[in-house]
Parts: structure tokens; C-alpha cells; sequence
């Protein structure tokens, strides 16, 4: 009977790991999705969306930063500028992105875009050349891990950091040691 209970926790804990490896791609596939969509926004406005860290972007009286600030930018019309003649023209265009509920969190009013773990994502318009990783990061913050860094145009760079599999990152840091010091307890003698 305690090896059908040894073999059952092996099985539990691979599907936790594969679970983890599932999510973590899937996190990856959103994040180039994003990518492209932050792109066409670049090549439409000339510029990357703000984050709301090293300026203020506020909406109907709410100031909003990191996804919440991105998401706003991509899902509503984009102001086109181009300059005729010498003439500037602006134009509105459609959004750039529709996303599904499952990359969108709401709490109260600010919408917020997640990860396949259910975390926050983390926008960063890098044009101050400041990084301002969020205070809630759980991650060690040299790791880039969960962490990607793009560039729009020639010179427009951007950071995009996954709260969620930092955080299930870190967890399983600390279930393997956990692990590890249990296996080790039981040849302690």
C-alpha cells in the first residue's frame, strides 16, 4: 500500500511540473501575440503605448500603469499621424487588438492583461532606458526569467514580465528544496 502511495505523489507531482510547462508556453505564445500587437500600434502611432510608470496615463479620472495601460492603448482607436506636404494629417484608426477573457482580469474598473497562470503581466515602455519592475515581482530581479525584451522600429524598446510564471517559478523552487531536504532527512541518521 506504500508504494501505491509513493507512486501516486511521483504522478502528482510530474503532472504539477508538466501543468507548469504547459502554462509557461502558453504565456510565451500570448506574449508574441502581444508582441505583433504593440508593433502595429508602433507603426500606426509612431510610438510605443505609454506604461504609466515614468509618465502619467490616466483614463476617465483613473491613472493606470503596466498592462492595465496597455491593454487601454491597444483595444481603443489609435490616433495615425503622418505628415503630408508638410502638412501633419491625423487619422483615427480601429484598435489594434480584441483579447478573450481568459487574458483579462478585472478589479474594480482597470482591466488588467494576465498570463496563463492567472498573473498580472508587466509592461514597460523602456524610452527612459529605466527599468521599473513592478514591486509585487516575486522573481529575483536579475533573472529573466519570465521576462521578455523587444524592440519596435530602431530604438523603441520594451520589456513584457510575466507576474505568474515568476511567482509558479518560484513555488516550484521551493517544493523541489522542500523535496530535497525531506529525501535527505530520511538518510539522516
Amino acid at each position: 500500500m506504500a508504494i501505491v502511495g509513493i507512486l501516486a505523489s511521483l504522478v502528482l507531482l510530474a503532472m504539477g511540473t508538466v501543468q507548469k510547462q504547459a502554462k509557461d508556453k502558453a504565456t510565451a505564445a500570448f506574449v508574441e501575440r502581444l508582441n505583433l500587437h504593440i508593433n502595429d500600434y508602433y507603426r500606426i502611432s509612431g510610438k510605443l503605448p505609454d506604461d504609466g510608470n515614468d509618465t502619467v496615463f490616466e483614463r476617465e479620472g483613473v491613472r493606470l500603469k503596466g498592462s492595465a495601460a496597455l491593454y487601454w492603448q491597444l483595444t481603443n482607436n489609435v490616433t495615425e499621424k503622418i505628415v503630408v506636404a508638410g502638412e501633419l494629417i491625423q487619422n483615427e484608426r480601429d484598435p489594434v487588438a480584441k483579447f478573450s477573457s481568459g487574458n483579462i482580469m478585472k478589479e474594480d474598473s482597470i482591466v488588467y492583461l494576465i498570463d496563463a497562470h492567472g498573473g498580472r503581466l508587466h509592461y514597460d515602455n523602456l524610452a527612459t532606458r529605466k527599468r521599473n519592475d513592478p514591486e509585487e515581482d516575486p522573481g529575483d530581479p536579475d533573472s529573466n526569467y519570465g521576462r521578455w525584451k523587444y524592440t519596435a522600429g530602431f530604438d523603441s524598446d520594451y520589456e513584457i514580465l510575466s507576474l505568474g510564471m515568476r511567482e509558479s517559478e518560484e513555488e516550484e523552487g521551493e517544493r523541489k528544496k522542500k523535496e530535497q531536504e525531506e529525501e535527505d532527512e530520511k538518510y539522516d541518521f
